[in-house]
């Protein structure tokens, strides 16, 4: 996912590295820059004209600003210029520090201040937020913090930039803060806090009581920005560095997600839930009778009959750390599985589908395989490769007998999900080859790439119906992944198409992503598809 830096506390970092500073934060993964506005300039304060001269460097660096701090006491006049950095630069939030209630409540005239500055953004398409520092959070009103008794007051029209650390160090449970004010909450600010005597003290984050996995876990589900905040660090940039790991070795997280098996009327757009499961079950496919669903769940592969909603094993040997990308052999009778030894070092492996030793089949690493060719002969799978210039992403197929793979995208963007057309005489996959991750079709072969979707999401996974006329993907909001990211437990969409790219439209919007729908998984009658949705349990 993209991240943020605020940058209050980097004043600095920033006065001794210049340029250099830029290029650092880049490079630890770092996307969005959000600063503080002031009338007047200081360690962590820019004037608008400040913001101006960096902007040009920050871009060449691939970060971009999406929200600003204004910290001033008095807000009149700044929406004229928030109005030109909006048009100029695409800044779409703007925060301002909660005001405390005076002589213990909100006056009518501070919260008409807010509301009218909000009013005045909304007209240009941006937000206005209030952030919560360490009085409002501490102040109780009612029961409530300040800060949620201001939210609340306002009645919707601005909305909240959550600073979890000062929450905690305000009593708070955040993670049930965040969730119970889910509807006025569009950023997240991450300050952590560490437990000392006679209570809580701030820490660089990732180094206290915080828990991060909970935090992200909600603003995953929500797609809002995240900011690190390291004021309390004594080495900007290393805290920088260690916080940004811990971040993105929470993408796929998935603590206290339920499992909802499923099938889908794509003409209708019903669902039919068959089971649910306490539980990460993955990636259905539908065997050719229409009976059986096969999917995979903590390493494993299960066969699931839907007429009496009984499961069972299938027994796949050493090959116990089963991903969700495995197909079914044309006749039924085998299955290939990506098995994992170690960590994401998958490759693919061939077994009966009744159960039995596997083989291996693809001898290097990571394979993840999606497509088995119609005439049983060859598999089609995505596989990292390096070529000297670090790894590169295509799309590989290879005999189901083992030998030399062959490569069909080179140097093109990041390629995945390959399946076969049913007559076997092209490949659907998705690229990123003009930008975002979008559906294209090629010969088997490899030639001919045509783009079939274009719009401003990501799209993943084409799934071609067995009578070759409908195509569904899935489809990733535009803004807080990478274009290489299928991330799960995130709103996304399911959208289908003809098969010449006609007719588009979305069938279902849900509660899902990676897991949902990796492979083909249309039943027999062209009409319905099995599909994982998931719920997450939070306090």
């Amino acid at each position: 996912m993209k991240f943020g830096i605020q940058m209050y506390g980097a004043g600095r970092a920033l006065k001794e590295k210049k340029e250099a500073f830029w290029a650092e934060a880049a490079g630890m993964g770092y996307r969005w820059i959000e600063p503080c506005l002031g009338q007047e300039p200081s360690a962590g304060v820019w004037t608008v004209e400040e913001l101006e001269e960096y902007m040009p460097v920050m871009q060449a660096y691939g970060l971009s600003v999406v929200s600003c701090h204004i910290l001033s006491g008095a807000l009149d006049g700044w929406a004229p210029r928030l109005k030109a950095l909006t048009g100029k630069y695409g800044i779409r939030q703007y925060v301002i520090s909660c005001p405390e209630p005076i002589d213990g409540a909100y006056q009518a005239k501070q919260l008409e201040d807010c509301r009218e500055l909000a009013r005045q953004l909304s007209g240009f398409g941006a937000q206005l937020l209030a952030h919560n520092g360490m009085e409002v959070s501490c102040r109780k009103m009612a029961g409530k913090s300040a800060y949620e008794q201001f939210l609340e007051s306002c009645a919707e029209e601005v909305g909240a930039q959550a600073d979890v650390g000062w929450l905690l160090y305000g009593g708070e449970d955040p993670e049930a803060f965040l969730w119970r004010n889910k509807g006025r909450i569009r950023s997240l600010h991450y300050k952590d806090m560490k437990l000392e005597e006679g209570g809580y003290a701030e820490a660089p984050v990732g180094q206290g009581a915080l828990d991060m996995a909970a935090c992200f876990q909600f603003a995953r589900a929500m797609e809002i920005p995240q900011f690190i905040d390291q004021d309390s660090s004594q080495d900007f940039l290393r805290d920088l560095r260690e916080a940004g790991k811990k971040l993105s070795g929470l993408t796929g997280h998935r603590e206290r997600t339920k499992s909802r098996l499923c099938i889908l009327d794509v003409e209708t757009g019903e669902l039919e839930e068959l089971h649910k499961y306490d539980k990460v079950v993955e990636a259905p496919n539908w065997t050719k009778d229409g009976g059986s669903l096969v999917f995979n769940s903590e390493g494993l592969i299960y066969r699931f009959d839907i007429a009496t909603g009984q499961e069972r094993v299938i027994d796949s040997g050493a090959c116990n750390n089963c991903n969700n990308d495995h197909v079914l052999s044309p006749d039924q009778k085998e299955i290939v599985v990506s098995h994992s030894e170690e960590g994401w070092q998958s490759k693919a492996y061939i077994l009966p589908a009744e159960g039995g030793s596997p083989r291996c089949v693809t001898d290097k690493s990571p394979s993840f395989v999606h497509g088995w060719s119609p005439d049983g002969k060859e598999l089609a799978y995505c596989a990292f490769r390096d070529y000297g210039k670090g790894q590169e992403v295509d799309i590989y197929t290879i005999s189901v007998l083992g030998g030399g793979e062959k490569r069909l995208t080179a140097g093109a963007g990041f390629n995945d999900g390959p399946e076969y057309a049913p007559d076997g005489k092209s490949i659907w996959f998705n690229s990123t080859r003009t930008g975002r991750m979008q559906v294209f079709r090629m010969g088997a072969d490899g030639s001919g790439p045509v783009q079939m979707t274009d719009d401003d999401r990501n799209n993943w996974f084409p799934h071609v119906s067995p009578d070759g006329e409908k195509v569904v993907y899935i489809s990733y909001s535009g803004t807080g992944l990478e274009s290489e990211e299928h991330l799960p437990n995130m709103q996304v969409e399911l959208w289908r198409m003809d098969s010449d790219g006609g007719n588009r439209r979305k069938v279902l919007e849900f509660f899902g992503g990676q897991g949902s729908l990796n492979v083909n998984s249309w039943a027999p009658d062209s009409r319905r598809l099995a599909m994982v949705v998931y719920e997450l349990e939070h306090k």
